[in-house]
C-alpha cells in the first residue's frame, strides 16, 4: 500500500504542472437495470501532456453517483465512487466541433450491494462506459457525449446482477 501511495504521488508531481483538467456531469436519460433507476454524476478528470496525441488521448476520470429508484424498496438509493482511465478517439479535429468516441473500464466502490431487489453481490465493482460526443471551439473547453454506463463485479462473487444505463447524457468543461 505504501508503493502504490509513493508511486501515485509520484505521477502527481511530475504532472503537476504539465497537464489538463476538468469535470463532467452525467444524468440517466434511459435506464434499463434497473428499469426505474435515476441518477446523477458527477466526475473531475486530469490528462498529463503527454498522455494527448494528434487524434487520441488518455485521461484519469474520477467520479462520485448517486442512483435511486422509484418504488418503495427498502434498497432505493445507492452511491457509487470510480476512478478509470478513459481513452478518446478524435474522429475528426477541426476548430469548432470535433467528434469523438471513448471507452473506459475501472474499478469503482458501490456503498450497498442491493438496489430495488437486485442483487449486485458486492461493494467493489468496474465501471464500464463507452460514449460518443464532440468537443466545441478551438480551445475544446466545453463538451458534450451520450454513453452507455454499466456497473457489474464481472462474476467474481456467485451474485452479480449489475446495473445498466443504455443512454446517459454527459455535459462537461475543460478548465485549462
Amino acid at each position: 500500500m505504501r508503493k502504490l501511495f509513493f508511486l501515485f504521488l509520484s505521477l502527481c508531481s511530475t504532472t503537476a504542472f504539465s497537464y489538463q483538467h476538468g469535470a463532467t456531469l452525467s444524468y440517466v436519460i434511459f435506464p434499463k437495470d434497473p428499469t426505474n433507476l435515476h441518477g446523477i454524476r458527477a466526475a473531475y478528470w486530469f490528462q498529463p501532456e503527454s498522455w494527448i496525441w494528434k487524434s487520441a488521448q488518455i485521461y484519469i476520470d474520477t467520479s462520485a453517483g448517486h442512483w435511486w429508484i422509484t418504488s418503495n424498496s427498502p434498497n432505493h438509493s445507492l452511491n457509487s465512487i470510480a476512478v478509470a482511465p478513459v481513452l478518446r478517439y478524435y474522429l475528426q479535429k477541426v476548430p469548432t466541433i470535433s467528434p469523438y468516441v471513448e471507452f473506459s473500464i475501472g474499478p469503482s466502490y458501490l456503498s450497498r450491494t442491493r438496489i430495488d431487489g437486485r442483487n449486485l453481490g458486492m461493494h467493489f465493482a468496474f465501471q464500464d462506459q463507452l460514449g460518443i460526443g464532440m468537443t466545441y471551439g478551438k480551445e475544446e473547453r466545453f463538451y458534450s457525449s451520450i454513453s452507455v454506463l454499466h456497473y457489474s463485479n464481472g462474476s467474481l462473487c456467485r451474485w452479480n446482477a449489475g446495473i445498466t444505463v443504455p443512454i446517459m447524457l454527459n455535459l462537461g468543461y475543460k478548465f485549462n
